[in-house]
């Protein structure tokens, strides 16, 4: 069985050598070249087409969204590792990528392999990439996030969404279309992730976009999304829900 080359990306010596040593103890893994720079990375990516890097995000001569855009075609898999949690946050949950923050343990680096030598033959990858790739780029009109299931991988604009329903650990987005889609995720994982563009939790239940209210029945204590979606609203989030209407008028 042919082994999957692996090339690694990353201009902290420390932390190559601590890479390169965890990848050496995989034997169906074989490291082809690594480099500090984005243009000598690039030159040696097309030259010896490795199955997967091991990217760092922040490089000294620019970071990896910039390294991306120098490939016409991105025929490999990526472990990103970033020193910067907040910036991992913002970019990668959206597009349901994994990711490594620094400082990582062994055993960390050594699940993202595991999972990319498994998907190693994924199609479906380049979509999560592309979304990446947009989300990061200041020209993208509008926020886009992946929600994935065992049916599909759905790239859907944040804006589309009407609520997200909690079924125990899974969650059903409605999106304006009318589709439903079931994600093998409890509802609190999205709830933080989506909090900074418009989305409150009015009820234990449900995650609403707050830009989709129509209006708020008082009688039955239930926020209207779009004319049509009566979603019940929990008296210990109506306080903040009425805060939020006051300020439209």
């Amino acid at each position: 069985m042919d082994k999957i080359t692996c090339f690694i990306v990353e201009d902290d010596p420390q932390a190559l050598d601590y890479a390169h040593s965890i990848v050496s103890k995989h034997h169906q893994i074989k490291i082809i070249g690594s480099s500090d720079s984005i243009k000598e990375s690039a030159d040696l990516i097309k030259k010896l087409s490795p199955d997967f890097l091991i990217l760092d995000v922040f490089l000294k001569d620019g970071n990896a969204f910039e390294f991306l855009a120098l490939f016409e075609e991105i025929n490999f898999k990526i472990i990103f590792t970033t020193s910067y949690a907040k910036y991992a946050v913002d970019a990668f949950k959206f597009c349901a990528l994994d990711y490594l923050l620094k400082p990582y343990e062994e055993k960390d680096l050594c699940l993202g392999l595991e999972k990319v030598t498994k998907e190693i033959k994924s199609e479906n990858y380049q979509l999560q990439l592309q979304t990446l790739l947009q989300n990061v780029s200041t020209t993208t009109p509008s926020k886009k996030i992946v929600l994935k299931n065992a049916d599909a991988i759905n790239v859907i604009d944040i804006s589309d969404i009407i609520y997200a329903k909690s079924d125990n650990n899974y969650t059903t987005f409605l999106i304006a279309s009318g589709k439903e889609i079931l994600v093998s995720k409890p509802l609190k994982s999205f709830e933080k992730q989506l909090s900074n563009y418009n989305f409150l939790r009015v009820h234990q239940s449900y995650l609403i976009n707050l830009n989709q209210i129509s209006s708020y029945d008082k009688r039955n204590e239930e926020i209207i999304l779009l004319h049509t979606h009566a979603i019940p609203v929990a008296q210990s989030r109506k306080k903040e829900l009425i805060k939020y209407i006051d300020t439209l008028f």
